[in-house]
């Protein structure tokens, strides 16, 4: 089992290993992606959206969600920022639909 660190609360959490593996299942999809997909076509230049994440883990989108939320917002023993990070914005045409934009963060 993993101990992670929620980071705005500090209190930690054991994973098991089934949650473990949807996460780095997850996680090595997105790395993937920014290493051997992004920017290469045209359907790849946008940032990792929720919709194309849960297409390439073939996954349903409540479990990528979930795993996205826990890896963007816990950090493992050792660590000081987690491993990625997301964000919402809005969009142009129907202001009320708020797409997810996933993101690898840069290690120092």
């Amino acid at each position: 089992m993993k101990r992670v660190r929620w980071i705005r609360s500090g209190i930690e959490e054991d994973l098991d290993i089934r949650q473990q593996r949807l996460l780095d299942h997850v996680l090595s999809v997105i790395q993937e992606y920014y290493a051997d997909l992004h920017e290469t076509r045209r359907c790849y230049q946008q940032p990792l959206s929720l919709k194309r994440l849960c297409q390439l883990a073939n996954r349903s989108g409540y479990q990528v969600l979930n795993a996205i939320r826990v890896l963007a917002n816990t950090v493992g023993p050792g660590e000081s920022e987690p491993l990625i990070f997301y964000d919402r914005v809005q969009s142009e045409r129907n202001k009320s639909h708020r797409p997810y934009r996933i993101f690898l963060r840069k290690r120092r």
